[in-house]
């Protein structure tokens, strides 16, 4: 990791304009949180509405959109306005530069969409069970594989933010729900299976698995995108 592409990196990320729909993704979130909580439907069920909530608004939509936002915003627009061309021609291996801002993108999905999940969980059901927990534990593993995804992706993809784009609505929001296997494959899978578990749920894939594919994810984007990174020359650019 290099500290100062890590400063430099969380400087354009909280630009204005960005933290504004950064922070209205997380408000949406507890806002609708609130209006189930205020809702007159009486005693309100963790694995009902509040962990259809969860997942469905929070894994599927929050944390994906904040990544992406992260990923594009450090890697797609720096590659294509050139400004990548000022960490390139400094004395820094490639793979740091890439882990660098992968460590600022998932710190942004964990800081604006995951806490807000748990905060959601809390204002819906306080900590009946453990869906608070669970939301932490499932929006984690789920933005550790989509950090790994969106990165690689927008490093080995020519037209990067729509192939990013194309990945979450066609496969994650559609194929795997759909093909029960491709859930092995699937960021958002990955963090419901993980948030059921912590509430004592079935849950498809197991945790366990579901964990050790994200870090696989996380760890293959970086080594695969901090390769495609070291093959760029900065005439390319």
């Amino acid at each position: 990791m290099n500290s100062a592409i890590i400063r430099l990196a969380a400087r354009s990320l909280l630009g204005r304009s960005r933290v504004l729909v950064l922070l209205a993704m997380a408000a949406a979130l507890l806002g609708l949180a609130l209006l189930i909580r205020v809702a007159p439907t009486g005693p309100l069920d963790p694995a009902g509405g509040p962990l259809n909530l969860v997942r469905t608004f929070g894994i599927g939509v929050v944390i994906p959109v904040v990544t992406l936002i992260g990923t594009t915003t450090l890697i797609t627009s720096e590659i294509d306005d050139g400004s990548i061309i000022y960490l390139l021609s400094k004395p820094v291996p490639r793979w740091v530069i890439v882990a660098s801002k992968m460590l600022v993108i998932l710190g942004s999905s964990l800081a604006v969409a995951v806490i807000p999940m748990g905060l959601a969980a809390l204002i819906m059901v306080g900590t009946d069970g453990g869906l608070w927990w669970g939301a932490l534990l499932g929006g984690t593993v789920s933005a550790v594989a989509y950090t790994g995804a969106f990165t690689l992706l927008a490093l080995m993809v020519k037209r990067s933010v729509t192939g990013c784009v194309l990945y979450w609505l066609v496969w994650e929001a559609l194929l795997t729900t759909v093909l029960k296997p491709a859930q092995y494959l699937s960021a958002r899978a990955y963090g419901g299976s993980v948030t059921h578990t912590a509430m004592g749920l079935d849950a498809h894939p197991a945790a366990w698995f579901a964990v050790v594919a994200s870090v696989v994810v996380l760890v293959a984007g970086a080594a695969l995108a901090g390769w495609r990174l070291a093959r760029v020359t900065i005439s390319e650019v």
